[in-house]
C-alpha cells in the first residue's frame, strides 16, 4: 500500500535545518570535552549521566550536479561538406530517487536553485521511487530534500550519429566535493578537452587546477586559478592551458565552496571521428583501485585502439603496481604486463591488446598512492555519403574505484537514459590482490540486481552469483526481455563488500555509440547522536 505524500514548508525546512546545525555545534563542544578531559576529572561536574541524551539528526538536503549537453566548441569552416556538427546532438536526463522516496521530495532545478520548469516528464512518488525525465537546455541539478531515500541517482546522455561529436557522451550527476581527481582526455593535434567547473552554491568558489602528463607535471601558470561566481558554470579549454598532452590527469581543488567537475573530451583523425565522452571524477590516491567495465574485442597487443589503462602516482615517491586482470574465467595474465614501474608525477600509460574477447574488471595494487582510469574504442561503420571511407570510432573513458577497509562501492545505482541499451559487469575482489594469489582464491558473492520502472515501481530482481576472481557480465540480451528500466540498483551483503561493478550503455539504434558508468553510492543516512550538557565555566 502506498503512503500519503507528505510535503513540508520550505520554511520548516529551513528552521528543522537550523535546529541541525545548532545540534552539530553542541556535538562539537560535547566530544572537544571527551577528548581532552578524563572521566571523572573536575570539568565533566556539570555533564551528569541524566544531561546525556540520544537526539535523532536528519541527514542533509543532497544535491547531484549534472554535466550539461555535449557541446562542440569548434569554428565551421563554412562548407556543409566538411561540417564538424552537420547532425543534432540529442540530450536526455533521467534521474530516480529509489526507496523511502515518498518524503524525499525530489525536483531538478538550474545550478542556481531555480526549478526547471521545461523538464516535465512523470513524477510519481510512491514506495519505491521517484522518476524525472526530459530534455535538459543546460546544466542541472537533482535536489533531494531528507525523507529517508536510500538512492539518488541521475545521468544525462548526448547522442551525436554524425561529425566531429559523433558518440555517446554520458555521465552521471554527482554530488560537488572540494576535491576531484580526472584521469583521462588528451590534448594532443586532433583531440579537444573542455574542463567544466559547476558551482551550485551561493559562494563564489576558487577552484585551484594541477596537472600532469605523460612526462611529469603541466606547468599552467596563472591558468590554474579559476574562480567561479555562485550558480554558475565556467569552461576551460584544456588545449589552450595544458596544450600537446597525449595522456592527462587532473586534480581540481576549490574553496569557498563545492564544485562539480569534469571534461568533455572528443577526438578526431583529420576528417573521421575518433569518439566523444566524459571524463568524470574516480577515487581519490590509493593503494588498491579497480576499473570495471574494460571490454577487448580480440584487438592484438600493438592495435592503437586496444584498451589502454592510465595510471598516475602524483606523490613525491616512486613505486610499483602491480596488475590483476579478471576475466569470465578468472585471471589473465597480460604477458609481462603484471608490473608496472611508477615515476612519481608523470602518467603512465598501459596497453591492454592481447586480452581474449571478453569483459573485464583491472585491479591495480601498489605501494604508493595512485589514480587510475581507462579508456575503450568501438569501432564504427562510415556513412554511405561520408566524405571519407574511413570508419569511424567512439571512445569511452572508465573510473578508477578505491577499495577502502569498508570494501568498493558496493551497493549502488545507475540510472539508465532512454533508448539505450546497457549490460552490468560485476566482478569478485579478493581481500589478497596479489596476482598470483587472486588464482587460489575462491568463494562467491550473492548480489541482488533490481529495476526500477518508468512508473517508480519494481520492474524486476535478478540474483547474480559472483566467484571471487571472476568479472560476470548480465548481458543486454538478458536483459532486454525484462521490462523498461530506468534504474539499476546492486545491493551485496554488508559483510562481503568485495563485489565491483559497472553499467555499459550503447545505443539501441547504433550499439557502437557507447559510454561505461561507475555506480553512485546510496545516501547518506542520518543517525542518533549523543547530547550533553556541559559546563563551559569548569
Amino acid at each position: 500500500m502506498k503512503r500519503k505524500k507528505v510535503t513540508v514548508p520550505a520554511a520548516a525546512r529551513r528552521a528543522g535545518a537550523a535546529v541541525g546545525g545548532l545540534l552539530c555545534a553542541m556535538v562539537v563542544a560535547a566530544l572537544a570535552s571527551t577528548n581532552t578531559l578524563e572521566p571523572g576529572s573536575a570539568g565533566q561536574a556539570g555533564a551528569a549521566a541524566d544531561d546525556v541524551r540520544t537526539v535523532p539528526v536528519a541527514a542533509g538536503e543532497t544535491g547531484l550536479v549534472c554535466p550539461a549537453p555535449a557541446q562542440l566548441e569548434q569554428p565551421e569552416v563554412g562548407d556543409d561538406e566538411f561540417s564538424a556538427a552537420p547532425v543534432a546532438t540529442t540530450t536526455s536526463l533521467t534521474a530516480a530517487v529509489l526507496d523511502g522516496a515518498e518524503g524525499a521530495e525530489p525536483s531538478v532545478t538550474t545550478l542556481d536553485g531555480a526549478q526547471a520548469a521545461e523538464l516535465t516528464g512523470p513524477l510519481a512518488s510512491g514506495d519505491v521511487a521517484a522518476v524525472l525525465e526530459g530534455a535538459p537546455p543546460g546544466a542541472r541539478m537533482l535536489r533531494v530534500t531528507p525523507g529517508g531515500a536510500t538512492y539518488a541517482t541521475a545521468t544525462v546522455a548526448s547522442v551525436t550519429t554524425d561529425g566531429d561529436l559523433r558518440g555517446m557522451v554520458a555521465g552521471p550527476c554527482a554530488q560537488p566535493a572540494v576535491e576531484h581527481w580526472l584521469v583521462g582526455g588528451s590534448t594532443s593535434v586532433g583531440s579537444s578537452g573542455r574542463l567544466v567547473l559547476q558551482n551550485p552554491g551561493r559562494t563564489p568558489a576558487t577552484v585551484t587546477l594541477e596537472a600532469w602528463g605523460a612526462s611529469g607535471p603541466v606547468a599552467l601558470g596563472s591558468q590554474s586559478l579559476v574562480v567561479v561566481p555562485p550558480g554558475e558554470q565556467v569552461v576551460t579549454m584544456l588545449e589552450a592551458i595544458a596544450p600537446d598532452q597525449n595522456r592527462l590527469t587532473l586534480h581540481v581543488t576549490a574553496e569557498g565552496g563545492r564544485v562539480g567537475a569534469y571534461i568533455q573530451h572528443h577526438r578526431i583523425d583529420g576528417l573521421v571521428p575518433m569518439g566523444a565522452d566524459l571524463v568524470v571524477a574516480g577515487s581519490a590516491p590509493s593503494r588498491a583501485t579497480a576499473v570495471s567495465g574494460v571490454v577487448s574485442t580480440g584487438e592484438a597487443v600493438d592495435d592503437p585502439h586496444a584498451p589502454r589503462l592510465d595510471l598516475l602516482a602524483p606523490g613525491a615517491e616512486a613505486g610499483t603496481a602491480r596488475l590483476a586482470v579478471l576475466g569470465p574465467d578468472g585471471p589473465v595474465r597480460l604477458r609481462g604486463g603484471e608490473e608496472v614501474d611508477l615515476e612519481p608525477g608523470q602518467v603512465a600509460t598501459l596497453p591492454l591488446g592481447g586480452l581474449p574477447e571478453g569483459t573485464y574488471t583491472v585491479i591495480v595494487d601498489a605501494d604508493v598512492p595512485v589514480v587510475a582510469g581507462a579508456a575503450l574504442d568501438r569501432v564504427g561503420t562510415a556513412a554511405e555519403d561520408a566524405v571519407v571511407d574511413d570508419d569511424p570510432y567512439d571512445r569511452a573513458w572508465l573510473t578508477g574505484q578505491a577499495m577502502s577497509p569498508a570494501g568498493f562501492v558496493a551497493d549502488g545505482a545507475v540510472a539508465i537514459p532512454p533508448d539505450a541499451a546497457y549490460g552490468i559487469t560485476l566482478s569478485g575482489v579478493p581481500d589478497a590482490r596479489d596476482p598470483d594469489q587472486i588464482e587460489d582464491a575462491a568463494g562467491s558473492t550473492e548480489v541482488t540486481l533490481r529495476g526500477v520502472g518508468p512508473d517508480g515501481e519494481e520492474a524486476w530482481t535478478r540474483t547474480v552469483d559472483v566467484p571471487t576472481g571472476e568479472t560476470v557480465e548480465v548481458a543486454w540480451a538478458d536483459l532486454a526481455e525484462l521490462d523498461h528500466t530506468v534504474a539499476v540498483v546492486t545491493e551485496q551483503p554488508a559483510d562481503e563488500a568485495g563485489v565491483v561493478w559497472s553499467v555499459r550503455l550503447a545505443q539501441i539504434s547504433d550499439t557502437t555509440l557507447f559510454s561505461v558508468l561507475a555506480p553512485t553510492a546510496p545516501l547518506a543516512a542520518g543517525g542518533d547522536v549523543r547530547v550533553s550538557r556541559v559546563d563551559a565555566a569548569g
